[in-house]
């Protein structure tokens, strides 16, 4: 009796463990949950390291022959500096790498800064001192963002006082030993600024618009080449839907990167910071190195 009921035990115990190991080896349940907790892991990997990330994204246009060599721009937008250690040595890399590319023009296109108007008010000296680098890398033109707008009335005799031209609802030929080019500012759409104003006969050379809202892309009927910022591409942008939203009332052809019409040709950059949520999926912040050959 005793062999039997040691048997019957151990045949038990071997149907148990069979059962065992046929419900482990599928179980849509944990498949699933293994799916969803693989892929937030690589998500949030992924926003972890992408934040503070940027690249260089170089970028050429063709001028018909019209520069004896190629000039080289610096394109900078939507830097949204924060009041933290962190985001000033992010800072300093942007600065050390714009200084790599030995430019001949820097072109800031606003949102300087990602803070509040009580916390920008605390932190700005520091951060125009830290914008003060560029002009000592080559000449620097900008235009204001709605973030300047929002946070203080001054931010153009500011950012004047660093060395930097404000550029906005103005125009200005500029000289290179490789050719001319008109550099023209318009104002942001985003916050009522933009004003249309064609090309002066007197300014003369490659046309070139400075913006911080693209919108201003497709309203202006100058010709030549545009260059804004303001939507960071979406900041967020996911597989087949693309990006859900974008802050612009701007056609969707102009919230990211470049485009051609028959009289306009324009970059819209993803820009070097955040805004709202600190972080990006699906686009790169970036350094825009233009080239005009």
């Amino acid at each position: 009796m005793k062999g039997v009921i040691i048997e019957n035990s151990i045949r038990a115990m071997d149907f148990a463990s069979k059962e065992r190991k046929r419900r482990l080896r599928f179980n849509p349940s944990v498949v699933v949950v293994g799916i969803v907790l693989t892929f937030s892991v690589f998500f949030v990997l992924s926003v972890l390291t992408s934040t503070d990330n940027f690249k260089v994204q170089t970028t050429q246009f063709d001028t018909q022959g019209q520069f004896s060599a190629p000039l080289n721009i610096a394109f900078l937008t939507d830097l949204h500096v924060r009041n933290s250690t962190s985001q000033f040595e992010k800072l300093n890399l942007i600065v050390e790498s714009v200084r790599e590319l030995d430019p001949d023009l820097i072109l800031l296109g606003g949102d300087f800064t990602g803070e509040d108007t009580a916390t920008t008010r605390m932190f700005r000296d520091e951060l125009l001192t830290a914008l003060s680098a560029f002009p000592t890398i080559a000449p620097t033109y900008a235009v204001l963002g709605n973030h300047e707008w929002w946070t203080a009335n001054d931010w153009g005799a500011a950012i004047a006082g660093m060395g930097i031209q404000l550029i906005e609802n103005q125009q200005r030929s500029l000289t290179f030993e490789q050719g001319r080019i008109c550099l023209r500012g318009l104002g942001d759409t985003y916050t009522g600024h933009y004003q249309p104003q064609s090309f002066t006969p007197t300014c003369t050379g490659i046309p070139i618009t400075l913006t911080h809202d693209p919108l201003a892309i497709e309203s202006d009927d100058q010709s030549g080449l545009y260059l804004a910022g303001h939507t960071h591409c979406g900041q967020i942008r996911l597989p087949l839907i693309g990006a859900p939203w974008a802050p612009t009332r701007a056609s969707e052809e102009y919230h990211c990167g470049v485009g051609i019409t028959d009289k306009k040709v324009w970059l819209v950059s993803a820009g070097l910071g955040t805004s709202i949520i600190p972080f990006r999926f699906g686009t790169d912040a970036a350094i825009e190195h233009v080239i005009l050959k």
